[in-house]
């Protein structure tokens, strides 16, 4: 756990709650995972987590574009 920063700690649907709670009150701009167990962790928030925030959402099911720069939103260069 790194200090200062929350932990998240529950089943999918009540971590989603909390992180849902983060976005909408713009809490956050996004989060950092640090999994618990592996690769046990990293496959409950691939099949788990991400399918809960984004029927909640607040996380993304598919890009918009095909650059980073697309993705993130940014002003093309000058």
């Amino acid at each position: 756990m790194s200090p200062g920063h929350p932990s998240f700690v529950g089943t999918p649907s009540s971590v989603a709650d909390e992180w849902t709670r983060y976005v909408d009150t713009r809490a956050v701009d996004g989060f950092n995972l640090l999994p618990h167990l592996l690769p046990a962790s990293v496959t409950d928030i691939v099949d788990k987590l991400a399918p809960e925030l984004q029927e909640r959402g607040v996380y993304r099911t598919e890009y918009m574009g095909t650059t980073l720069r697309e993705h993130l939103d940014l002003p093309a260069p000058a």
